[in-house]
């Protein structure tokens, strides 16, 4: 909207008052409207392709963590914005809210990064699960949401099933990874997440380091959706892409 204006009908006391006054009720305005979302990212991460010649420090997971890991559940406007930190500065997670959920956590959700996994999971929660709580009302809601989540879309086994499988040589194409995607979840778009390294023959390698399968707001029945496809990508789906395996990261 075009707000206009007129200044010689004011003095400047009060024109400096109405114009603090405007400010206000359209900061308050955006507030309210970054706050409303349409569906969930569903994120899904594989270290190797994170961490390998990262310019971050990755920690090592445990040996039997060796499988896609849940990023976050994200609730989302379209393929570009998103609300985020809708309780504002003084959130805070309380673990004893999900002591129960708790070591498959560590399992299914642990980081990769330093810091911690409650450090991860506060993040996670404090800038996206607050702003969800019309179907996610609580904590415990929001995590369990995913694990449930997670153990109902499988990454490994879609991907498994299409045969793609991690290697240091092989490549994949998007159209593979595609029909994975709607073989096992039945959605003809998801979202992926590259990055480039240069491999020992001194070729750039596609790496798919993320993976965001959509899901519906319904809060009766959270399910599989298709995701808007994005203006923009990290990732160029005319070249082939590389799952590498986790023992990148021990050499």
């Amino acid at each position: 909207a075009v707000v206009s204006t007129q200044s010689g009908h004011y003095g400047r006391g009060h024109f400096a008052m109405f114009s603090v006054c405007l400010a206000l009720l359209l900061a308050q305005s955006l507030v309210a409207a970054d706050n409303t979302y349409n569906y969930f990212d569903f994120v899904r991460q594989w270290s190797p392709n994170s961490c390998y010649k990262s310019g971050h420090p990755c920690k090592t997971l445990p040996a039997e963590i060796n499988y896609w890991t849940i990023h976050g559940l994200w609730p989302s406007k379209d393929a570009s914005h998103y609300p985020a930190d809708c309780a504002g500065s003084s959130c805070q997670l309380n673990t004893t809210a999900i002591a129960d959920l708790l070591d498959e956590m560590h399992l299914k959700w642990p980081t990769d990064y330093s810091g911690g996994d409650t450090k991860f999971w506060t993040h996670e929660y404090c800038k996206h699960g607050t702003c969800c709580t019309d179907v996610l009302p609580g904590i415990h809601d929001y995590f369990s949401a995913a694990l449930k989540l997670n153990r109902q879309l499988d990454v490994d086994m879609a991907l498994q099933s299409a045969g793609i499988l991690p290697s240091v040589d092989k490549p994949y194409t998007f159209d593979q990874l595609n029909s994975a995607m709607k073989e096992s979840f039945g959605v003809d778009e998801a979202t992926y997440w590259c990055r480039y390294v240069k491999a020992s023959n001194g070729e750039s390698q596609q790496l798919v380091f993320q993976i965001s399968v959509c899901i519906t707001k319904d809060p009766s029945s959270l399910r599989p959706r298709d995701c808007p496809v994005a203006a923009r990508n990290s990732c160029n789906t005319s070249q082939p892409f590389y799952l590498l395996p986790f023992s990148v990261l021990t050499v």
